[in-house]
């Protein structure tokens, strides 16, 4: 049977976790990558993730990506394919515990408060944009170890901060920021980030 992008796409975000856990090389992901997207049917993809599934190749399984315990998983499976919305005029959004990040969330915060608590979600890809104009706002988004943060927003009169977060390895899971911040804070802040009250001793 020949598979999709879809079924490719599966397949790509297994090896790139298996990469970041340690469990291929840098070589081994490259070699499994190039066949990978020149695979035209399930049996060219079934080897490519045979020894890494346990319970077989290509199997819709949560894959845990993140170190130290941090609760982090990748799960592609059941994905919903619309794109997440987010709208936060003059008040305050909460997003914590267990929730699903999808692959791209998009929306406004004007005037609004918006808090996007990672540390145990899960991620529909191993690649989620967050794509929130913030207008005169603020977005705070806490991560936990083991994620790529790149940042692609605009800023004008604005600030985008990412902080407290240690290096990855290449394919790790990767959180995209994008759109316009005007005269509002978009700010990252990961397991090593200390408030500056705290580090002031005026909070435990």
């Amino acid at each position: 049977m020949r598979c999709a992008d879809s079924d490719r796409d599966l397949v790509a975000e297994v090896l790139n976790a298996a990469f970041a856990e340690g469990r291929i090389t840098q070589d081994e992901h490259s070699e499994r990558m190039d066949a990978l997207w020149q695979a035209k049917t399930f049996g060219e993809l079934t080897p490519l993730t045979e020894d890494l599934m346990p319970h077989g190749p290509i199997h819709h399984l949560p894959v845990p990506v993140s170190g130290q315990g941090a609760g982090l998983v990748v799960d592609p499976s059941n994905a919903n394919q619309n794109p997440d919305s987010i709208t936060c005029v003059m008040g305050d959004v909460k997003r914590q515990g267990h929730w699903r990040l999808r692959r791209r969330t998009t929306g406004l915060v004007l005037m609004g408060d918006v808090k996007l608590d990672l540390t145990e979600a899960v991620m529909e890809a191993a690649e989620c944009t967050i794509a929130i104009p913030c207008i005169m706002g603020d977005v705070t988004i806490t991560v936990p170890d083991g994620v790529n943060v790149r940042n692609e927003t605009t800023t004008i009169l604005g600030d985008t901060k990412i902080r407290g977060l240690a290096p990855v390895p290449a394919g790790a899971p990767t959180i995209v920021l994008r759109g316009m911040v005007l005269m509002g804070d978009v700010k990252v802040n990961g397991p090593g980030f200390v408030p500056l009250t705290k580090r002031l001793g005026l909070t435990s």
